[in-house]
């Protein structure tokens, strides 16, 4: 199932009775080492079940969230359902039948929670940014184009040109540029040199047909599929070569360039420098979009903190939502009036009880989507100390 159909059947799922248990683990490199994973997964079962002995569930609801921590941990723990993926999201109900796991290409923070609904935040910043990623690894005569999505690493397109090979065209050269005998004045050195001229030419108007060809192969997917970055993958020459065939309506998903050896790489390396490019092109724009949100602090077109960020998104007005990695906020949500608080005791009227939420910025990620708006999970340590936990840069002013 895709990520779109994922959330689309979470979304609508009954969960009157029992809390559904959502589980979002990065896999990057630093969490898989040592098995570091399994250590941050058994502290957020920790403080998952001391949140559940806070709140006032019943006994066969309690019982449906153990069962599903441990089957949970159970896939957890074999490795073999942790391969080509940076991240994994679950999401169980045992109750009621539910069990969804996306292998992901990136997670944005640790998350273990049950509650009324799935936890999908996280899902939808995935599926906006994520979900489809294009390797292209070409040279002088071949290419290898590579897919990157919620299923893993495949490769869409093994191209070889055989007419960007001399030995395979031009297998007896001398049968088109005759060489001519040399007189007295010249003139045949001249004729000479116009014909190797003109099968160097030859040889480099092919190389550019091949470069041409698969700009079109990639344009034309781009067309069908909608990915969401486009990295480039050879000799620094090559990568050169080829981009300027590219159209220009692919110059924006274009996150970076990986150096690789295109005959000998395997799909999982080919997963894992992609995943690195496209990191490195996020951090570059986080660290720009922190500088307009510290620039525009001053003139009241941005939010600081999670109470002024939610009031913004209720009146429409953010255009990005800055959210710290790892930052998250118990709370109380207003059903009138949509209002939070973060001890249950104001943003309600007198005859309204405000509904307790395990994490108030979920819901705000949720609803920065659901205006159109962009949100940016914040990774950096320095850019983190910019924001307290969540901001926003605005659309307008009220």
């Amino acid at each position: 199932m895709s990520i779109e159909e994922t959330i689309i059947k979470l979304s609508g799922y009954p969960n009157d009775e029992y809390p559904i248990t959502s589980l979002y683990l990065k896999l990057g490199p630093r969490e898989r080492e040592n098995f570091i994973y399994t250590i941050k997964l058994k502290n957020m079962i920790k403080n998952l079940r001391e949140d559940q002995e806070s709140r006032s569930l019943s006994k066969e609801a309690a019982e449906s969230v153990e069962k599903d921590i441990a089957k949970i941990t159970g896939f957890i723990d074999d490795p073999d359902n942790l391969t080509e993926c940076r991240g994994i999201a679950v999401f169980s109900c045992s109750e009621k039948g539910l069990w969804e796991v996306l292998k992901l290409p990136y997670v944005y923070r640790n998350q273990l929670v049950a509650d009324r609904s799935a936890v999908i935040g996280q899902l939808i910043k995935v599926e906006d940014e994520y979900t489809h990623i294009v390797t292209v690894l070409v040279d002088r005569k071949k290419a290898r184009i590579f897919k990157l999505d919620s299923s893993g690493v495949s490769e869409i397109l093994d191209y070889f040109y055989p007419a960007a090979s001399r030995t395979t065209k031009f297998h007896s050269p001398e049968s088109q540029f005759k060489k001519m005998s040399p007189s007295a004045s010249g003139y045949a050195n001249v004729a000479q040199g116009f014909g190797e001229y003109g099968f160097n030419r030859t040889i480099e108007n092919e190389i550019h047909q091949h470069y041409k060809y698969i700009a079109e192969k990639v344009l034309d997917y781009y067309r069908e599929m909608k990915f969401h970055w486009l990295i480039l993958g050879g000799t620094d020459e090559n990568i050169s070569e080829f981009s300027h065939h590219l159209h220009s309506s692919l110059e924006d998903k274009l996150a970076g360039a990986i150096s690789t050896d295109m005959d000998r790489v395997k799909p999982s390396q080919v997963a894992e420098e992609t995943l690195d490019a496209v990191e490195a092109a996020i951090a570059d724009r986080q660290e720009k979009l922190i500088q307009e949100f510290s620039e525009k602090l001053s003139n009241g077109y941005a939010l600081d903190g999670i109470k002024s960020s939610w009031n913004a998104l209720l009146n429409g007005q953010v255009r990005v939502l800055l959210v710290a990695e790892g930052f998250s906020q118990p709370g109380f949500i207003c059903p009138e009036s949509g209002q939070i608080s973060i001890d249950g005791k104001d943003g309600c009227p007198e005859n309204k009880e405000a509904l307790p939420v395990q994490d108030l910025v979920d819901r705000a990620i949720e609803g920065a989507f659901g205006q159109g708006g962009e949100v940016e999970i914040v990774s950096g340590d320095e850019l983190k100390k910019q924001i307290q936990g969540v901001g926003a840069i605005l659309r307008f002013t009220v």
